[in-house]
C-alpha cells in the first residue's frame, strides 16, 4: 500500500506539518520527521502519529512542558520527568514526540555501519530513517538517508549468525504434544520471529518491529514461497500440521542462507532442525 492510496495517512501528515511548525520554534531543534505508520505508508484507523525530533542537546523539563503547552497536548499517562518519549493526547488524538539529539543518533550510523551493532534499536533507528518523512532540517535528514541505504555484508553475516541460533523444531514438536496452547503458540511465535529477522538480513533490511512483519515481508525478494500466509496460517490449523509447516519454512529459510551465503557454515542448525525430541517408554 502507497501512501498516497492510503486514506489514513495524509490527515495525519497534515497535522504533523502543523505541529512541526510549532515544534520547529523552540530553540536546538535540528531536525524533525515523521515515522512509524505513518511514514512507511501502513497507517490504519488506530494508527498514532510519531514525531520524532532531533535536538542540539536533551530539552531540559522546562522546555519539553513548555512544547507540550504550546501543542496544546495532554500526557497520556502523566509527566515522567526526563524521558526520551512524551505521549501526548492532542485533541484526542495520540501523538508520540521522540527526543533524541543529532550527536547521539550520528553514533548509532558508526555502530551499526562500521562496529555491525546488532541491537534492535540501533537497527529501528536506521529503518526509521530509511522510511521517515522530513518536515524540518531537510539536508540533515538527507545525509542521514543516503547512510541508512547502505547494510554493509558484515553486518548482515553477523545477523544472520546471531539469530539462527533460535532456529528449534524439535520444541515445537514437544510442546504439541503436551497441549499448553500458550507455550505452543509462544514457540510458533518465537521460530517466525526468529526467520523474519535471517530474511531481513539476506535481504539488507532493517529492524521495523515486528508490529510491521508481514507487510515487510510482502516487500521481500528473498524468501520461503507464500511465507506471510504460511505464518498467518499456523496459528489456524491443528497443531501436528503447524509443527510440520513451520518446520518446513525453517529448512527453506536455512536453504536460502546456504543460497546466498555459501561460505557460512550452517552444519550447527542443520544438525538442529533434523533432530527429533525421543519418546521413553515407561516401564
Amino acid at each position: 500500500m502507497t501512501i498516497t492510496s492510503n486514506p489514513h495517512v495524509e490527515w495525519r501528515l497534515d497535522i504533523a506539518r502543523h505541529l512541526a511548525e510549532k515544534i520547529r520554534a523552540f530553540p536546538g531543534v535540528q531536525a524533525i520527521v515523521v515515522g512509524g505508520s505513518v511514514a512507511r505508508g501502513y497507517a490504519d484507523a488506530y494508527s498514532d502519529l510519531e514525531l520524532p525530533i532531533f535536538w542540539d542537546a536533551l530539552p531540559p523539563d522546562e522546555t519539553r512542558l513548555a512544547l507540550v503547552a504550546a501543542l496544546r497536548g495532554e500526557f497520556l499517562h502523566g509527566y515522567d520527568g526526563p524521558a526520551l518519549e512524551d505521549q501526548l493526547l492532542i485533541d484526542g488524538f495520540q501523538v508520540d514526540l521522540w527526543h533524541n539529539t543529532v550527536a547521539a543518533e550520528d553514533a548509532v550510523f558508526k555502530a551499526v555501519l562500521e562496529d555491525y551493532s546488532t541491537a534492535f534499536g540501533d537497527s529501528n533507528f536506521m529503518d526509521t530513517i530509511r522510511a521517515c518523512i522530513p518536515l524540518y532540517g531537510e539536508a540533515i535528514i538527507r545525509q542521514w538517508k543516503q547512510r541508512a541505504a547502505q547494510y554493509p555484508a558484515a553486518l548482515a553475516l553477523k545477523n544472520i549468525q546471531q539469530h539462527l541460533t533460535a532456529f528449534d523444531a524439535a520444541q515445537l514438536a514437544v510442546v504439541a504434544y503436551r497441549d499448553n496452547p500458550t507455550v505452543f503458540y509462544t514457540a510458533i511465535g518465537r521460530q517466525q520471529e526468529a526467520m523474519f529477522l535471517v530474511l531481513l538480513a539476506l535481504n539488507r533490511l532493517y529492524f521495523p518491529t515486528f508490529k510491521w512483519m508481514y507487510q515487510v515481508l510482502a516487500t521481500m525478494s528473498i524468501k520461503p514461497v507464500d511465507v506471510e500466509q504460511r505464518f498467518r496460517q499456523a496459528f489456524r490449523v491443528p497443531y501436528d500440521a503447524a509443527v510440520q509447516d513451520t518446520t518446513h519454512l525453517l529448512h527453506e529459510t536455512l536453504a536460502l542462507v546456504n543460497r546466498h551465503v555459501p561460505h557460512l557454515d550452517t552444519t550447527a542448525v542443520a544438525r538442529r532442525l533434523a533432530y527429533t525430541r525421543a519418546m521413553y517408554a515407561v516401564g
